[in-house]
């Protein structure tokens, strides 16, 4: 009676080691990321299926990338990019500008010509907080920027109107400004 206790336990014990024993990669949010994945160049190449979750016997799962080794038959997403040098074995994933919501497991299937032909790795990714600093900055510099048109805009506008009311007669600048850029954009079509 006591035996099988003994080895729920143990089962129980264990469970957590063996769910965890994958391969991990860590990245950080805003990132690219890259999940390793490699076969041996010497063999023939069917197919490649990256999918999100662990690794099942006969399927590739939720798929996020399928390729023939020639062209991309299946992506989800253009985050989603498999190594260019597949063909030489590497078959490795990159998720580019990686998300907290990317973390998990993810199951590289490699399919290969002959009767042992099916290899498959689960790796698993967790994608830690980024920066916001390079968003923050490139933000920044988008606000400037509109910032800075929309001064030169204004005072040409004011500048404008003070210059119609001494001289009603006279062209406006807006009409001499539209008049130079028509004259630069026909010089540089002809």
């Amino acid at each position: 009676m006591l035996l099988p206790q003994a080895f729920i336990s143990a089962f129980l014990f264990l469970l957590p080691a063996a769910s965890g024993s994958f391969p991990e990669v860590y990245g950080m949010g805003g990132d690219p990321v890259t999940l390793p994945c490699s076969y041996p160049e010497s063999r023939v190449l069917s197919f490649v299926c990256w999918s999100r979750g662990e690794c099942a016997s006969d399927s590739c799962g939720q798929t996020l990338v399928w390729t023939d080794g020639n062209r991309i038959n299946y992506q989800t997403s253009s985050r989603y990019q498999i190594n260019p040098k597949l063909r030489q074995g590497n078959a490795s994933l990159t998720i580019e500008y990686a998300y907290e919501s990317d973390s998990g497991l993810y199951c590289c299937r490699v399919e290969m010509k002959g009767w042992d032909g099916v290899q498959t790795l689960t790796t698993s990714l967790q994608v830690q907080p980024g920066s916001n600093s390079s968003r923050t900055k490139g933000l920044a510099i988008g606000i400037s920027i509109f910032l800075l048109l929309l001064v030169l805009v204004s005072g040409l506008v004011i500048t404008n109107y003070i210059l119609m009311k001494k001289r009603p007669g006279s062209p406006s600048l807006v009409a001499l400004f539209v008049s130079k850029v028509r004259t630069l954009l026909n010089k540089e079509v002809a």
